[in-house]
């Protein structure tokens, strides 16, 4: 792979993603919603945010890893969809194709040079996003800040966006860039959202009394925005309120293993989609010469 052509492309899509108003929507959103959550207007059911009576800070890691699985998932996911999944679509719309065969550009640098582009872009927003929530938790002015706020610590805003919000990012833009590229067809580039979002719904609420321990462990692993498994594992068992407000969350080998087989699916989706779109490629060249 030749770095000065990789380069070219990607600084030509990363470029062309501040240009874009679906990352200026999606900001935005975030930016109301982070908003809310630090004054207290707009709340994520998920459990009372009270223990043992008294408030919990918004401000420590766990209420920050409580919140960033679920706002990453319920909101960047149909802008990943949009963002990745149509970058290959829109090119071939454009008759990009036509354009590889005259340049020594290999399928590799196309496919990888796009995709890297697309996720940095949302690790952009994911990085602006986490600076907004700092800024209203932690500096913005509400009435009842002595209740909710708690000293500021770095480390419970960036280990959230590390842990939960990265691989979420990876294996939704992988799977609908893959989508996208190997159908070329946009409705089905939502099909991979809409069926993540019903039956992670369907995993934050559903764990009844009887269910097996093994397999609740497997629906927490399995279960991509990482909710359940934090959930299930210190959210429902009451540990002090001093502790959630001053301890970090502890992260057992399992979900550090699941949070990188997302992120393994989403790569190996895209190597997936650059052998068939290089495969393609081929095809058209060997048809052109006949």
């Amino acid at each position: 792979m030749n770095r000065e052509r990789f380069g070219l492309v990607f600084l030509g899509d990363f470029g062309q993603t501040f240009k874009r108003p679906l990352f200026w929507v999606l900001l935005i959103i975030l930016g109301l919603t982070a908003f809310g959550l630090a004054g207290g207007n707009v709340r994520i059911a998920s459990g009372d945010a009270n223990v043992g009576g008294t408030k919990a800070w918004l401000t420590s890691e766990f209420a920050q890893s409580q919140m960033l699985s679920m706002v990453i998932f319920i909101f960047y996911m149909f802008f990943i969809a949009v963002g990745a999944g149509m970058s290959l679509i829109r090119d071939d719309e454009q008759k990009v194709g036509e354009v590889l065969h005259a340049t020594n550009l290999t399928p590799g640098e196309y496919v990888w040079g796009k995709f890297w582009a697309v996720v940095l872009g949302f690790v952009a927003i994911l990085g602006l996003h986490l600076v907004l929530t700092v800024f209203f938790n932690q500096v913005f002015p509400t009435a009842n800040a002595d209740e909710i706020r708690g000293p500021f610590g770095l480390m419970n805003y960036l280990r959230p966006g590390l842990v939960f919000g990265l691989p979420t990012i990876l294996f939704f833009a992988g799977t609908t860039y893959a989508v996208g590229g190997l159908t070329r067809k946009p409705i089905l580039v939502f099909v991979v959202p809409v069926i993540a979002i019903i039956s992670t719904f369907f995993m934050w609420d559903w764990s009844p009394g009887w269910l097996d321990p093994r397999i609740n462990r497997v629906m927490m692993l399995v279960e991509p925005s990482g909710f359940r498994w934090l959930n299930e594992t210190w959210l429902k068992v009451d540990q002090g309120v001093e502790y959630y407000n001053s301890a970090p969350v502890g992260y057992d080998a399992g979900f550090l293993v699941s949070r990188l087989a997302l992120v393994a699916v989403g790569l190996l989706a895209v190597l997936f989609t650059e052998r068939r779109f290089a495969a393609t490629l081929r095809g058209s060249r060997a048809a052109g010469k006949v």
